[in-house]
């Protein structure tokens, strides 16, 4: 080879070699390859995967779903209950994209706890057999085969509202806050009560603010605003506007108070009568349960109604407790309508009461086809719930679905899980209903023996 030949080469190839190493650099200039940005961003993930699932857990909170008749009654009801889904759409619909949506390869487990959150929202408040049997019990007032001296026809009549008056009570609904609602039943089922009856009213939290600072002071605040007394129009109004929505939730210090407002009314000689209105639990580091026990053991032997005014479902979970613990009786309530139908039971227990201490003679009912007649409504109020709990589940689900938040297949799962939920609904109906229809021919002293032991719940 020549020596021109030999030094051509080499240019060629160092030329080749320069090319090479520009084109690497110009490579590496323009940023990390494909598998190296795969990298860097499972690394990303890896980082933030403890956060991210933690945070998904938190958006799914919600109750294990029921698997059995009694957990079935246990469950409380959710925020979105009582509504058709297209009269409450935008606030449903704004809750409902606050959920993650799920991915392609989302696992069973996570498909569950997507469906438990959404039964938290729609579940509806089923009517109890245990209530029921309370109620029959209300309607048969005086009748002495009831066994419960608070039912015996007594000289007096005395009812107490203890209210709620923190700030979560400013919330509104059907276009006023809750506390005007509460304040026009109040008033309303006072001024139908026997002119003879009595009636007093306890208001607490309605002072100081929801901030930590006014705690002390919010908690401190629970006042007799009407003392026990006949019913008075201008008075108990005046009450009334004494107060607004305020500050904290000192449920148990409501209760000690109270059972102080009937101290020289002893049971023997009195029927007395306590509701207790919550939004909300004990915020007051007070123990309600405990309260409303010696409340029960008192003296003044009370018959203690505890209602839940659009409560939450911790909110249902203590203040059932309260109600257990003071042999009484407790209901959700979702507007000012129920509202009115809980204090209306004691109105026609009132009744019952005049007719008797005027000496009038009471009609001659058949007992055993009222309580059918109430077996009944309670089997339709049941398969309204559950009409109503399935209709808006199933737009629930279409609207995740159209909105990208499940797929197709995820969402055949929820729909799978939803009549899963219709069959539980029926199956406890038809046994709940059939159980009651034996129940109707038995003393009440049978029929609470054998419906706490079917249906007690546990709280």
């Amino acid at each position: 080879m020549s020596k021109q030949r030999k030094y051509g080469l080499v240019s060629i190839i160092f030329l080749i070699i320069c090319l090479t190493l520009v084109a690497c650099s110009s490579k590496q200039d323009t940023g990390p390859s494909k598998d190296e940005l795969k990298k860097e961003e499972k690394a990303a993930n890896s980082d933030q995967g403890k956060n991210g699932k933690e945070n998904i857990d938190s958006l799914l909170e919600a109750p294990l779903p029921p698997e059995d008749t009694q957990s079935f009654l246990a469950y409380p009801s959710g925020a979105f209950s009582e509504v058709f889904y297209d009269d409450n759409q935008e606030a449903i619909e704004e809750e409902l994209k606050k959920l993650p949506a799920l991915k392609e390869e989302a696992n069973e487990v996570e498909i569950e706890k997507y469906w438990a959150k959404l039964l938290s929202l729609f579940a509806e408040d089923y009517p109890n057999p245990e209530r029921l049997i309370e109620d029959w019990k209300k309607d048969d007032f005086g009748n002495p085969e009831l066994g419960d001296p608070r039912l015996a026809f007594k000289e007096n009549y005395n009812v107490e509202i203890i209210l709620d008056a923190s700030g979560s009570m400013a919330a509104e609904m059907d276009g006023k806050s809750m506390m005007e609602l509460a304040k026009e039943s109040i008033q309303t089922f006072a001024a139908n009560l026997p002119s003879e009856a009595n009636v007093a009213l306890r208001v607490y939290g309605h002072e100081g603010t929801g901030d930590e600072k006014d705690k002390n002071l919010s908690c401190a605040s629970n006042e007799l605003m009407y003392d026990m007394q006949p019913y008075d129009e201008t008075k108990l109004n005046d009450a009334l506007n004494k107060f607004e929505p305020s500050g904290w939730t000192p449920v148990a210090e409501s209760l000690i108070k109270a059972q102080e407002d009937f101290a020289e009314l002893k049971g023997e000689n009195n029927t007395n009568i306590i509701f207790l209105v919550s939004d909300g639990v004990e915020t007051c580091d007070g123990d309600p349960v405990e309260a409303a026990k010696k409340l029960a053991e008192s003296a003044i032997t009370p018959l203690v109604n505890v209602i839940g005014f659009n409560v939450d479902s911790e909110g249902q979970s203590q203040l059932k407790q309260v109600a257990e613990a003071a042999n009484g009786t407790y209901s959700t309530v979702r507007n000012m309508d129920q509202l009115q139908d809980e204090f209306n039971r004691s109105q026609e227990m009132a009744s019952k009461w005049m007719d008797w201490k005027l000496g009038a003679e009471t009609e001659n009912i058949n007992t055993v086809l009222n309580r059918e007649s109430s077996i009944l409504e309670f089997k339709n109020e049941w398969a309204e719930k559950s009409s109503l709990e399935i209709r808006n589940l199933d737009e629930s689900i279409f609207f995740l679905y159209k909105n990208d938040q499940i797929s197709t297949e995820q969402r055949e799962l929820l729909k799978k899980q939803r009549n899963a939920r219709y069959d539980l609904a029926n199956n406890s109906e038809n046994q709940v209903y059939n159980d009651l229809l034996k129940l109707a021919q038995e003393s009440y002293r049978e029929m609470e023996k054998e419906i706490n032991e079917k249906y007690k719940q546990d709280n």
